[in-house]
């Protein structure tokens, strides 16, 4: 995927969901976070496949999102992958971590790579 790509998505997607993935204890309703991660996987941003040890090996940043800001792309999409698919088996996976500020967290980086220029 590239810049142009990217940023196109994000944008759009930061301009759709940034109200309801504000860190906080607000109500979103766990339709609206299924409509992000279908958003996500539109625009392409969700790994088709990954492997779940590279999860284990960076779900450290879901403890301290902060470090999100330094996450590369693929970083970026294996998080928010397994998230959503774990969020399938446990419900309430990703309104934890929206109110954690994992998702803004995520959405923010892929803004700002979208505007960092390609390698």
């Amino acid at each position: 995927m590239n810049n142009s790509t990217i940023q196109s998505h994000t944008t759009g997607l930061y301009k759709e969901y940034a109200q309801d993935l504000v860190i906080g204890n607000h109500f979103v309703s766990d339709k609206r976070l299924q409509e992000f991660v279908a958003d996500l996987d539109r625009d392409g941003l969700l790994l088709e496949s990954f492997k779940w040890d590279e999860w284990y090996n960076k779900s450290y940043m879901v403890d301290r999102p902060e470090y999100i800001a330094d996450a590369t792309l693929y970083e970026c999409q294996l998080l928010v992958t397994a998230m959503s698919r774990l969020d399938r088996f446990s419900p309430g996976v990703l309104s934890n971590m929206r109110q954690q500020g994992v998702l803004n967290a995520i959405v923010e980086r892929f803004r700002t790579l979208s505007f960092q220029p390609a390698v």
